[in-house]
């Protein structure tokens, strides 16, 4: 099954990107002809750097895999709005040309309102990712003392999203001076070599926190290597809760990590959860927001989830929205309180079109 999604996913692709840069064209006319090479160069690079990276990209140098991924990826995302925009444009000139509304369009003018249409997309998009939302909740769990939890998910850590990015943050973080920070899962995005060569993790030990930093894994700390990634974060300060549980005694709570549905062995929530201890509050930490009545049956306080991304773009955000119960945002089932978070960082290209990066403080009282 897996293998015909990728094989129809593929064959779109190509159709797809065949279908723009033939109405792209025209523009090759206007530039000097020892610059057409340079056209085709660019189209090749866009079609190919996905599939340069996922064959090849451990074996390549870190600096150059991460421009074959951020290529690759950005354009795969990219290339729905290329189509998109292609496509309108079309449609408009051919309606136009069939009831001879107003001059018709030459091919070149066609190409660039379309190339003007995707460069406004992708900086649209850019913008969109750079721009982090702070979510702010208050919470009435019934807690014996009030406290501060910062929730991040999907930082998505390696070849896309670096030290400059990690830093910035890490400030975000410090600055609600947090009693706790909650990672939900994928700190790492594919590969825990860019990581390292960039040395990262003096730079998540710089997260402040009263009571610590905690995570549960995602399904792309899985991709990285489970045991690795976890050595990782426990070496830089981040404890791992793998279907496991940690009071906190000064705040009257237990925290609790399940280990991501991608282990098909990981233990079911109430058997992590055991006879629960009075008068605490219990929160728990699970990668993907599947089956949340188990949480309420559990008898959970809060539940903080990511992986949806929210589909990171527009129409993507529609299939999400009905593939989760909540794929984005806050939900009550019973006494049981949900976040689901869009995630502060993301999948492969930087945009953010319908959705947002997001970072969520939590005051809970």
């Amino acid at each position: 099954m897996k293998g015909l999604v990728f094989l129809g996913t593929f064959i779109l692709f190509v159709l797809g990107n065949g279908y723009v840069f033939y109405h792209l064209y025209p523009i090759v006319s206007t530039i000097p002809i020892i610059l057409v090479p340079l056209y085709w160069i660019i189209v090749c690079l866009l079609l190919t750097a996905i599939f340069v990276f996922f064959l090849l990209g451990r074996q390549l140098p870190v600096p150059l895999a991460s421009v074959f991924y951020k290529v690759g990826t950005g354009w795969l995302m990219l290339s729905i709005y290329a189509f998109l925009s292609v496509l309108i444009i079309d449609l408009v000139c051919r309606v136009n040309r069939a009831l001879s509304i107003v001059p018709d369009f030459t091919p070149l003018t066609q190409a660039l309102v379309s190339l003007i249409a995707i460069i406004v997309f992708a900086l649209f998009g850019f913008i969109g990712y750079r721009c982090k939302r702070r979510i702010k909740l208050d919470l009435n769990l019934g807690a014996k003392t009030r406290y501060r939890v910062v929730f991040i998910s999907d930082l998505h850590l390696g070849y896309a999203i670096g030290r400059n990015e990690l830093k910035h943050w890490v400030k975000l973080i410090n600055k609600e001076k947090p009693d706790l920070v909650l990672i939900g899962g994928d700190l790492i995005d594919y590969n825990l070599q860019p990581v390292l060569y960039y040395q990262m993790g003096e730079l998540l030990q710089a997260i402040e926190s009263k009571y610590g930093v905690y995570a549960c894994l995602g399904n792309h700390d899985y991709m990285a290597g489970a045991r690795a990634s976890v050595k990782f974060m426990n070496d830089n300060g981040i404890h791992v809760l793998e279907d496991s549980l940690l009071k906190i005694d000064e705040l009257s709570l237990v925290l609790v990590g399940r280990d991501d549905k991608t282990n098909r062995h990981r233990k079911s929530l109430n058997s992590i959860v055991g006879e629960k201890v009075k008068g605490y509050t219990y929160l728990l930490l699970d990668h993907q927001p599947y089956a949340l009545e188990q949480a309420e049956q559990a008898q959970i306080d809060l539940q903080l989830s990511g992986h949806t991304h929210r589909g990171q773009v527009w129409p993507i955000s529609w299939i999400t929205d009905r593939l989760f119960e909540t794929a984005h945002g806050y939900l009550q089932k019973g006494k049981t309180h949900y976040y689901i978070s869009s995630g502060l960082g993301i999948w492969g290209g930087r945009y953010r079109i319908g959705t947002q990066s997001e970072y969520v403080v939590i005051d809970i009282t």
